[in-house]
Order: structure tokens, then C-alpha cells, then sequence
């Protein structure tokens, strides 16, 4: 093992010159900046955070952990135990408390990105700074702000990442036990680990190859523990046999297991994620890539990160280079599969990370190249310029991010409630059911009303969606609520459509954003006896 490269001491870390073939001693400062991004975060978060309920795959996230349900494909079943016991803190709604969650593990991810930049030599005000900035970025500040699996599966990212390095840098065997763990958890959580982990761990075996092949017997370990951490859909058969009242697909057979923690359903979404045209398809979302970095104020964070991961290319290339794939692979991923922002989270975590480095890499060099004078003013500079971009991004994001004063769920709940008649049938569709199961399962609102999603539609006995109508039209009113005109061309053919009122909510977001009219639906003459 080389020896330390004596360097000035201008308030720098102390260890190798950039960049950091091993480990920087951790300080003080070191120590209290993660703790110090926590706060910070936290406290951003709780002011901009969501109050009370959510739509979509938000609003599911609301609802069914604290049942001890079973969410929409994968299952989610880390995410389920971990919200359902955070969930059990005694204060504010249930709605709150989810959100609340988010919050908490974005704010966790801040300090884990913080900790490990001090890890690869960054001193603790540029890293702090750095992971406030990541923190800032719209995408990430909106995953905060509101309960979904996506914070867990950043968290959960963020550690691994950094008992990887841990494990890099001082070979201990604990740390590559952990990486394992974190792996088997992950993939408990989101399948996304998928395009994360193996760069991970290529990276992890390449780093600690002397350490295994002295030891070829420690292989096992995270094989063995990301094992444990998979036992985690265990859940999914259980509480299935115990028939919750949200339980997606009822998944009480192995296909239907299967069926739900593959995502089946939504292969169909999928064009060809890291495929032989992924590649043409995530070029030609160039331009809507940049429109998204533009549009959420970020555009000085992955430029930085860009020219960071590339200090690390040649300064570290072991870590450098799985960085790079797995910033290609979450691109990749986005641009195939819906362009879903929040599958970009991760390729922001990497950002930031190495936005970190490039400030602290900017800094060392002018400290080294700059006269006596000139050179004590880097750091302080660096410091300021990393700071500046945080608080920039964070007035440039703060009106799309703040949902504290946001109550279109519970309006969204209390329009329906009041004017849906007693016995009603509602068919719903997926991004309006989710509140109104919280309404019914958490707050105990109007049970006698019969909430029937597409998903009941697709696999509970009955059919179609005008099958289902037929069999209830004549015994309860029925209304109907569908997200586009064009989906009620095929009940127009059977049935009457009165206008009855007008809710507003949310399509793909967890706020309200279309108003849309529910009808009652009438049955024709000689129909019903």
C-alpha cells in the first residue's frame, strides 16, 4: 500500500492527493456535515411536504402499507413493512405520517451522499453543500414531498454505494455483508436495483479482489445475506392469506405471485430497456432530457457532476466507470419506459455525488497552482460556489415543489362523498380509486359505497366494465369516472350517461390537476324490471 502524499494544509482533508485512492480519516467535520444535511433537508422538506391524501400509485402508497396490504406490481414488500412501521409514530393522519416518510429518507439519502463524498476526500462544507444542491433539484425535492416507494429505493441506492466504497477502502468484511443485505432489501423494494447493483458490485469485487482471492470463502457473505434480504416476499403470500382489504391481484397462487412481483402486467410499457434499440431511443429522448433538467432548474448540477465522474474516470476509474453505467442505465431506463421522472433519481444521486468531487478537484488544483495568497482563498471559494448553487436551486425549485398548501385529495374525497348517494357504485380508474380506498379503509368514510377500479374489473369475476354495470344498474346507482371521453365510447353503446357533478384529480401525480365529470349511468328501457 502506497504511503500518504504530503501535501499544504490549507483546510483541505488530509489524505491522498486528487482523487482519493483511499480513505481520508474522518474528522470532526466529517462527522457532524451528513448530521448537518439531515436537519437541513428535513426541515425544507416538512415546509414544502404534502398534508393529507394523494392520487395514483401516491395515493395506494397512503393507504395500503398501513393495512398490510399488497401494493400493484412488484408488491413493494420492504417498502410495506418499513412505511407500516414508521406509520405507527403517534402523530398527524396516516396520509401525513407517509409522506412524512419520504421526507425522512430523502433526507437520510443527503446525508449518506454527504458521508460518502467526505469518504473519497471531499471536505465536509463542499460535500455538504453538494448534497444540499441534490437535495434542491426538483425531481428529488418532489420525491420527498410525498409517500411512494421511490425515496426507499434512493436511500436504500445511497448506502449501498457507500458500503461499497467503505469496503473498497478498508476491506472490512462487515461492509461487503452489508452491501449484500442492502441488495436483497432493494430488490424488495423496486426492481431498479437491477440497473444499479451489478455496477455496484463489479466495482466491489474489482476493489476488494486481493482481500477475495486471499479469502475466496467471503464471496459467500453477500451472496448469503442478500439472500436474507430477499426473504423480504415472504410478505406478499402471507398477507394475502390473511385477505386485507387492498390486496392487488390476490396473489394467494404461485402464478399470480409470480405474476405480480415480475411486473407482468407492464411489460408491455416497456419498448427495449437496455435492449439493441435502447440505445437510439435514449438518444432521440435527448432533447426531452434536457427539456426536463431545464425546466426543474438543475442544469448546473449534472454539468458538474458530468465533469466530476470524469476526475474520477481518471483518478479512480474503478469507481468512475460504474458510476458512468449506472448514470447510462438509469438514462436507459427512463428513456424506455415511460420517461418517468423518478426514474431518474439515482442518475441524480450519481450527479451529485459528482458535483461534489469536481468542486473539491477545482479547489485542490488551485490550491496547488495558485500563488501562496491566492491559494488559502480557493477553499473558502469553493465552499461559497458550492453553497450558492444549492440555495440557488433551491429558490429556483421551491414554488413546483411546495405542496404544503395542496388539499386537492381531500376535496377530491369530500366532493364525492357528499354527492354520491347511499349504496352508490363508482368505477374508477386508478389515479381517482386510490383516495377513495383511503377514505374508506383508513378514515371509515361512506363503506356503503362500492369502489370498483380497473383492476377489479381485470381480475375479479364479472367481465367487462359494462358487464359489471349490467349486473348492478338495476339493485344501486351507478356512476362512472374515466380519466378520457374515447374510454366511454363502449358503455355510451349500452347505457345513458347523465352528467352528475365535477371532480378534479390527478392523472400520474399525486395532486389534482383535470377536472373531470362523473355520470350517472341509466339503465335503457327494459333493462331493469
Amino acid at each position: 500500500m502506497e504511503e500518504d502524499r504530503p501535501r499544504p494544509s490549507l483546510g483541505r482533508p488530509q489524505g491522498w492527493d486528487p482523487v482519493w485512492q483511499r480513505p481520508v480519516p474522518p474528522s470532526i467535520g466529517a462527522r457532524l456535515a451528513p448530521v448537518g444535511v439531515f436537519v437541513v433537508a428535513l426541515v425544507a422538506y416538512l415546509r414544502t411536504l404534502l398534508p393529507g391524501q394523494a392520487f395514483d400509485d401516491w395515493g395506494e402508497m397512503q393507504s395500503v402499507p398501513h393495512l398490510l396490504g399488497i401494493a400493484h406490481p412488484t408488491g413493494y414488500p420492504t417498502f410495506m413493512l418499513s412505511a407500516h412501521l414508521f406509520e405507527l409514530l403517534p402523530f398527524g393522519s396516516v396520509a401525513y405520517r407517509a409522506n412524512l416518510f419520504s421526507a425522512v429518507l430523502v433526507a437520510l439519502t443527503l446525508a449518506t451522499l454527504c458521508w460518502t463524498a467526505t469518504r473519497l476526500g471531499v471536505r465536509p462544507a463542499i460535500a455538504a453543500a453538494a448534497a444540499l444542491a441534490t437535495g434542491a433539484a426538483g425531481t428529488v425535492w418532489a420525491a420527498a414531498t410525498v409517500a411512494e416507494v421511490n425515496p426507499l429505493h434512493l436511500f436504500l441506492m445511497a448506502l449501498l454505494l457507500d458500503r461499497a466504497v467503505a469496503w473498497a477502502d478498508g476491506g472490512r468484511p462487515r461492509d461487503l455483508a452489508l452491501c449484500g443485505l442492502i441488495t436483497g432489501l432493494a430488490l424488495g423494494n423496486h426492481l431498479l436495483t437491477l440497473f444499479v447493483a451489478p455496477f455496484i458490485a463489479l466495482f466491489a469485487v474489482w476493489a476488494g479482489r486481493r482481500a477475495l482471492l486471499e479469502r475466496p470463502k467471503l464471496v459467500l457473505l453477500p451472496i448469503l445475506t442478500a439472500l436474507l434480504g430477499l426473504t423480504v416476499y415472504a410478505y406478499i403470500p402471507i398477507a394475502a392469506r390473511f385477505n386485507p382489504p387492498l390486496a392487488y391481484n390476490h396473489p394467494t397462487t404461485l402464478d399470480s405471485f409470480l405474476f405480480l412481483v415480475t411486473g407482468t402486467q407492464f411489460r408491455a410499457q416497456e419498448t427495449d430497456i437496455l435492449g439493441a434499440n435502447s440505445i437510439s431511443t435514449l438518444l432521440s429522448a435527448g432533447p426531452s432530457l434536457v427539456g426536463l433538467v431545464v425546466e426543474r432548474g438543475v442544469l448546473l448540477l449534472p454539468l458538474a457532476g458530468i465533469i466530476g465522474i470524469g476526475v474520477l474516470l481518471v483518478r479512480r476509474p474503478s469507481l468512475g466507470l460504474p458510476l458512468v453505467g449506472i448514470l447510462i442505465a438509469g438514462a436507459d431506463v427512463w428513456a424506455n419506459y415511460l420517461e418517468l421522472e423518478h426514474y431518474l433519481l439515482v442518475p441524480f444521486l450519481v450527479l451529485g455525488l459528482g458535483a461534489a468531487v469536481a468542486i473539491e478537484a477545482a479547489a485542490r488544483v488551485a490550491e496547488d497552482r495558485l500563488p501562496s495568497a491566492a491559494a488559502r482563498a480557493a477553499g473558502p471559494l469553493a465552499i461559497a460556489g458550492a453553497s450558492a448553487i444549492a440555495i440557488l436551486l433551491a429558490v429556483v425549485n421551491l414554488p413546483s415543489a411546495d405542496l404544503s398548501a395542496n388539499h386537492s385529495g381531500d376535496d377530491y374525497v369530500a366532493t364525492m362523498t357528499s354527492q354520491l348517494p347511499q349504496d352508490a357504485a363508482i368505477l374508477s380508474f386508478w389515479g381517482a380509486s386510490t383516495p377513495l380506498w383511503y377514505a374508506q379503509h383508513i378514515l371509515g368514510d361512506r363503506p356503503d359505497v362500492l369502489v370498483i377500479d380497473d383492476t377489479n374489473v381485470v381480475y375479479e369475476p364479472g367481465g367487462t366494465r359494462e358487464d359489471r354495470i349490467r349486473a348492478m344498474v338495476c339493485q344501486r346507482p351507478v356512476f362512472i369516472l374515466r380519466p378520457g371521453e374515447s374510454d366511454l365510447v363502449p358503455t355510451r353503446a349500452l347505457f345513458t350517461l347523465d352528467p352528475a357533478f365535477t371532480v378534479t384529480v390527478g392523472i400520474g401525480g399525486p395532486v389534482a390537476t383535470t377536472p373531470l365529470p362523473v355520470y350517472r349511468v341509466v339503465a335503457p328501457a327494459g333493462m331493469c324490471p
